[in-house]
């Protein structure tokens, strides 16, 4: 994570040691706001680029034929991650 990152991290926890109850509730919605906000604009992402949605629809349709040889494992996966 990037120093920035991690200075803005400990002025927002500083911050909210300043507010009461009521306006941390507040910034506790305004947050979950931003993550579900991040969450979507990654799924819009995805759902604009015509390739990751042809590499969707053919996984979709291998896995209804069957083909689950054509899949890569998670343990696989997971070695490059």
């Amino acid at each position: 994570m990037a120093s920035y990152a991690v200075n803005y991290k400990r002025k927002a926890i500083e911050k909210l040691d300043l507010l009461s109850p009521d306006r941390l509730k507040v910034v506790l919605d305004f947050i979950e706001y931003l993550e579900q906000k991040e969450e979507l604009d990654a799924t819009l992402e995805i759902v604009n680029d015509k390739n990751s949605m042809r590499n969707i629809r053919a996984a979709d349709e291998a896995l209804e034929a069957g083909k689950v040889h054509e899949f890569t494992s998670w343990n696989k996966v997971k070695r490059h991650v």
